[in-house]
């Protein structure tokens, strides 16, 4: 019976990845690791990309942009209410054109 790698934490729970492991997952110091609890054991990926919190905000706000709405330039509430109007029964009548 082949066990495979044993290997046994230090007195701060650390292990150490062996390097035939790293090098066939492409680990190095710079690459992130998530790390999963599943039913008793724990699992490692590497992560190809990871997005902090910052970038996250700066990609909403991105998208938010891009995504505003056509009535995004509208000054006033009856402007979008009168814009939106049209734009729905536009649709409305394009689906019903469908059937």
């Amino acid at each position: 019976m082949k066990v495979g790698v044993i290997t046994t934490p230090n007195q701060k729970g650390q292990i150490v990845i062996p390097k035939e492991f790293r090098k066939a997952l492409n680990i190095d110091e710079r690459r992130p690791l998530q790390m999963v609890l599943r039913q008793g054991c724990i699992y490692l990926y590497p992560i190809a990309e990871v997005i902090t919190d910052v970038e996250r905000e700066q990609s909403y706000v991105e998208i938010l942009k891009k995504t505003a709405g056509a009535w995004a330039g509208d000054k006033t509430w009856d402007k979008t209410r009168a814009r939106r109007r049209r734009i729905e029964l536009a649709a409305s009548r394009r689906r019903k054109q469908v059937w």
